[in-house]
């Protein structure tokens, strides 16, 4: 009886240790959450479910979004910074929340020490847009006119530290230009007063631009992108047009709690790679302007520190101060 006994302990141990050592070669065996720090419909959604349904599929297991709201994105990372490190939660964080927040203030967590980078998931180039009534047609023009009235143009933004804020202080700053800013709570209002007229120009991002200007409402003069947008072939690069390196996006990027163990990041990370190759992937994506980025942990990581860096240096440079 002791022997079976000590055969049985043996065999549980042996079982135990075989399960530890190979967390990714089990992984995912129950549903898997990806928290977005934002309400749900926006293009940071809409990326987090597409997503979502090619893992699905590539698993056979559910991988469900969660909209965890609130503080800028704040309430979302800390959630997942807190949660148990072992692949089951996972964050879609953004450009803002991520690498422009902190340095606008406090904001109650730490990317570097409390998140892992897994993947890029996507970019999109924002567009410099202005009224079919402007008496502009391209950056030359564009720039002509604002330099003949220093600070005297408009331009609103979703938010103080928005993409759509801090793409146009980047513009203006490498063009020499001033100019005077609105911001607004969302990209909606901003939006709704360009349109009355009440604003100059804007940065606006593709997936909320590109049907304003296939309707005619907005004149496109630019992306921002080192790339043409697919969905907007026909407008130039800033990088086209002389500013050599331009290159700014809204992305999208999946990210772990820290602690998550390599393998299991490794194993996430090839099945969204796999997932963004995909036929069906790349058409959701493509409808809200954006292309599927991918790449591995390691690029991501540097991507976000370059980001980081890149934006603490303009916010510096430009004072800029949340509300």
């Amino acid at each position: 009886m002791r022997v079976m006994q000590k055969g049985l302990m043996a065999a549980l141990l042996l079982g135990s240790a075989l399960a530890s050592a190979a967390p990714a070669d089990s992984f995912p065996q129950r549903p898997v959450t990806i928290v977005v720090p934002f309400t749900p419909g926006g293009a940071v959604d809409i990326v987090a479910r597409t997503v979502a349904a090619g893992l699905s599929e590539k698993w056979s297991q559910s991988v469900v979004v969660e909209n965890k709201a609130g503080a800028g994105g704040a309430i979302g990372i800390q959630s997942v910074a807190r949660a148990k490190p072992d692949g089951y939660t996972l964050l879609l964080g953004s450009v803002g929340p991520v690498t422009v927040n902190p340095s606008l203030g406090p904001v109650g967590y730490d990317v570097a020490t409390e998140l892992a980078p897994v993947v890029l998931l996507a970019k999109t180039p924002a567009v410099l847009v202005t009224l079919p009534s402007a008496p502009v047609d391209d950056v030359a023009q564009f720039v002509k006119q604002a330099k003949a009235q220093p600070g005297g143009l408009n331009y609103g933004s979703a938010g103080t530290g928005n993409i759509t804020h801090l793409v146009s202080e980047y513009f203006l700053s490498s063009a020499g230009l001033a100019a005077n800013h609105i911001p607004y709570k969302g990209s909606a209002p901003a939006i709704t007063d360009m349109l009355g007229g009440r604003l100059d120009f804007m940065f606006d991002v593709v997936p909320t631009a590109q049907p304003l200007i296939k309707s005619g409402k907005y004149k496109a003069l630019a992306v921002t992108t080192i790339k043409r947008s697919d969905v907007l072939p026909d407008v130039p690069t800033l990088d086209e047009l002389g500013y050599k390196g331009f290159d700014v996006s809204s992305w999208f990027s999946l990210m772990a709690p820290a602690g998550t163990p390599d393998a299991v990041i490794g194993e996430i990370n090839a099945a969204v790679n796999d997932v963004l190759r995909s036929d069906a992937s790349r058409e959701r994506l493509a409808a809200i302007g954006a292309y599927g980025a991918g790449g591995t942990p390691e690029q991501l990581g540097e991507f976000v520190r370059s980001e980081t860096a890149r934006w603490k240096k303009l916010i510096d440079e430009r004072g800029i101060r949340a509300n």
